[in-house]
């Protein structure tokens, strides 16, 4: 990229946080998908554009993790501030653990579940067990996406409009990562098992498990 071009892109980007930022937030925190937040946008502005401010939101409210949940201490950051002999004060950025976090040692198990709604009878007693900030299940749509596209394709055909809508918006990296179990991610995960998409990993923090399951349906 050339240095003008660089230039652009980083004004361009600045000009959308400046006139959307906000209004993105929002949204993507109301769980709107990629394309219903370009639709209600009062400053039009490409999915290109919004697709990578909803993943941040979703990283920085911890919707997705990019690390196993459970593998590292998460750290709250703050500025203090400091007075030098002349009394000219400055800022220095502090980090320390957040007191609750401990690295978790899972206790693994593996379970087949005949039909739908036993497994999703299972998930939403899990998520009420451990609350569903502790929560999440491992999402491969961005190893699917670059490396064995027809499998992603065939995987988005198993899912609903509105949950293919928001998979598809989304700026998946090649990697595993992490997505809390919330409604739509456990709805997703059921539409993935009846198709036989999925062998789903998920990781229930409070009671230390991480499941491994199968459907036989």
């Amino acid at each position: 990229m050339s240095e003008q071009s660089y230039f652009q892109n980083a004004l361009s980007n600045f000009a959308g946080e400046v006139a959307n930022g906000g209004a993105i937030r929002h949204l993507t925190d109301l769980g709107y998908t990629v394309d219903q937040i370009a639709k209600e946008l009062s400053f039009p502005a490409p999915v290109e554009q919004i697709r990578p401010q909803v993943w941040k939101r979703l990283l920085d409210t911890e919707v997705i993790l990019t690390a196993e949940p459970g593998s590292t201490v998460r750290e709250r950051s703050e500025f203090v501030r400091e007075y030098d002999q002349y009394g000219k004060a400055s800022f220095r950025k502090v980090t320390a653990p957040l007191a609750e976090q401990t690295v978790i040692h899972w206790k693994e198990k593996e379970l087949i579940f005949e039909n739908k709604e036993k497994l999703r009878s299972f998930l939403e007693k899990k998520v009420v067990e451990n609350k569903e900030d502790r929560s999440y299940a491992a999402c491969d749509f961005g190893i699917w996406l670059k490396e064995d596209p027809e499998h992603f394709q065939d995987a988005l055909l198993s899912l609903d409009k509105v949950h293919r809508e928001y998979v598809e918006g989304l700026p998946w990296e090649k990697k595993r990562v992490y997505h809390k179990l919330n409604p739509r991610m456990r709805e997703i995960l059921l539409q993935l098992s009846a198709k036989g998409r999925l062998q789903g990993d998920c990781y229930f923090m409070e009671t230390g498990e991480r499941i491994r399951f199968q459907c036989s349906f």
